[in-house]
């Protein structure tokens, strides 16, 4: 009995730790689209600068691009994760105020 839990402990702890890397990754994608929806509504109402204020105050490792189209504003927020797991990204398109 010992000698099967010292042989099957690590891939539990292993497993464990991976999920919970996946769950921390996971909170990071949600946060990177409220981010990219909060900033797209200020982006086509107060303007680029205020949306990057925004970001910058809600989540300050948040990288944040806006670009125009047209009435049409898309703005792009990347979370940093994990540095193993990939970064978490965003992208949300709202239509910019006349």
């Amino acid at each position: 009995m010992t000698t099967e839990f010292a042989l099957v402990l690590p891939v539990v702890v292993i497993v464990m730790g991976l999920a919970l890397a996946a769950l921390a990754w996971g909170g990071h994608r949600l946060q990177a689209s409220d981010l990219a929806s909060m900033a797209a509504r200020t982006a086509a109402v107060e303007g680029d600068t205020s949306a990057h204020e925004a970001v910058s105050a809600a989540a300050p490792g948040a990288h944040l691009a806006v670009s125009r189209s047209g009435v049409w504003v898309t703005v792009t927020v990347s979370v940093e994760s994990v540095s193993w797991l990939p970064t978490a990204d965003a992208r949300v398109t709202a239509r910019a105020e006349p």
